[in-house]
């Protein structure tokens, strides 16, 4: 099962997963994600993690991947569980290979927090973000 987190921050989603993962939550998971990504210049990502059985089905999951166009926008992942295991591990890793992978403990959520809302280096809307020196820039008239 999955669940969006009401986040405050509009450049950081966050989910929760738990159980078993579903073609559903497959679903909504990319959409979501994606809908975040296109949305804004940086986007990070909060995983919640509490006793992920597995995912089905499988091969859907194993497949999961992303425009690399889109990834590129994704500077931080912060994930956040007891006894994450290696596979899903793995995953965050390939699915976002251009990013920072923070792991914590569950009792340490807000210090994840405080990371993935930490310095951005990068033009965006956010926490921690600089203003984007092309947004309202116009081409000037040559005369």
């Amino acid at each position: 099962m999955h669940e969006l987190l009401d986040l405050p921050d509009s450049n950081i989603i966050g989910f929760h997963l738990s159980d078993t993962l579903t073609e559903d939550d497959y679903d909504n998971f990319v959409s979501e994600l994606k809908s975040e990504l296109e949305a804004h210049t940086t986007t990070r990502v909060f995983l919640e993690i509490e006793s992920v059985e597995g995912w089905e089905p499988e091969e859907q999951w194993e497949e999961l991947a992303l425009d690399i166009r889109q990834v590129q926008d994704l500077d931080k992942v912060a994930i956040v569980g007891d006894d994450i295991w290696d596979p899903l591990m793995d995953k965050v890793e390939l699915l976002f290979p251009m990013s920072q992978i923070q792991s914590y403990d569950s009792e340490d959520r807000e210090e994840a927090l405080a990371w993935i809302r930490g310095d951005m280096d990068v033009p965006g809307i956010g926490p921690g973000s600089v203003p984007d020196p092309q947004a309202g820039a116009q081409d000037e008239d040559e005369e």
